[in-house]
C-alpha cells in the first residue's frame, strides 16, 4: 500500500509537470499561425499598394493616348488650314471649315480629359507616397512582432527543456509498468492522465462514480481508473 501511495504521489508531481508541458506545447503550436496571420495582413497592404501603382500606370497611359490623339488632330487642323488657302469654291471652303471645327471641338474635349486625368494622377501619386510611408512603418512593426513571437517560442522551448529534465528525474522513481500505463493514458487524453476525485466525480470527465470505486480510491492500496474516461484516479489530501 505504501509503495502504491508513493507511486501515486510521484505521478501527481509528474502530472503537474506534464500538464505544464502540454500547455506550453499547445501555446507554441499557435505561434506559426500568429506569424502567418501577420504576414498575410502585411501582404494584403503590399498588394493594395501594387494595385494602386498599376492604377497610376493605367491613368498615365490613358493620358498619353489622349495627348497623342490631340497631337494627331492638331496636325490635321494645320493641314486643313493650309488647304483652305488653296480652295476655290465656297462649298469646299465651308466643308473644310466644318471639318476643322469638329477637330477643334474634339481637342477641347481631349484637353479637358487630360486636365482631369492630371488631377487624378497627382491625387494617386500623393496616395501612393502616403501608403509607401505607412507600409514602411508596417514592415518595421511586422519584423518587431515576428521577432517577439520568435523570442516567445525560444522561451517556451527553454521552459519545456527545463520541465523535461524535472520529468526525467521523477520518471526514474516510478515503477516501469505504472509509468508505461500512465504515459499511454497521457498521450490518449491530451496531457491529462491522473486526476483527483472531486466530490463523487472524476476530475477528468466529471462523471459521477459508483460508491465502490470511490471507496477503492480512498483505500489507496491499488491503482484505480475511471470507468468512463480510463484516467487514473487519486484521493486528494
Amino acid at each position: 500500500m505504501e509503495m502504491i501511495q508513493e507511486g501515486i504521489n510521484t505521478l501527481i508531481k509528474l502530472q503537474k509537470i506534464d500538464a505544464g508541458i502540454y500547455k506550453l506545447k499547445e501555446k507554441k503550436a499557435c505561434k506559426p499561425a500568429q506569424k502567418q496571420t501577420l504576414k498575410e495582413a502585411f501582404a494584403r497592404e503590399e498588394q493594395a499598394l501594387k494595385d494602386k501603382g498599376n492604377s497610376l500606370k493605367s491613368l498615365q497611359l490613358a493620358r498619353k493616348e489622349r495627348e497623342i490623339d490631340m497631337e494627331t488632330k492638331e496636325k490635321e487642323i494645320k493641314k486643313y488650314q493650309t488647304q483652305l488657302l488653296q480652295i476655290k469654291t465656297n462649298k469646299e471652303y465651308l466643308s473644310l471649315q466644318k471639318e476643322i471645327g469638329g477637330l477643334k471641338a474634339d481637342n477641347a474635349v481631349l484637353e479637358d480629359d487630360i486636365l482631369e486625368s492630371m488631377e487624378k494622377i497627382d491625387k494617386v501619386k500623393a496616395e501612393i507616397a502616403e501608403e509607401k510611408e505607412k507600409l514602411a512603418a508596417e514592415e518595421k512593426k511586422l519584423k518587431e512582432e515576428i521577432g517577439k513571437i520568435d523570442r516567445e517560442i525560444r522561451g517556451i522551448d527553454e521552459r519545456i527543456s527545463s520541465l523535461d529534465k524535472e520529468r526525467s528525474q521523477l520518471c526514474s522513481n516510478v515503477e516501469k509498468a505504472l509509468l508505461a500505463r500512465y504515459e499511454r493514458i497521457l498521450k490518449a487524453k491530451q496531457g491529462l492522465a491522473l486526476v483527483p476525485l472531486v466530490g463523487e466525480s472524476c476530475g477528468g470527465c466529471h462523471r459521477v462514480l459508483p460508491p465502490q470505486v470511490i471507496n477503492e480510491v480512498r483505500m489507496k492500496d491499488k491503482i484505480i481508473t475511471c470507468g468512463f474516461c480510463a484516467r487514473l484516479l487519486y484521493w486528494p489530501e
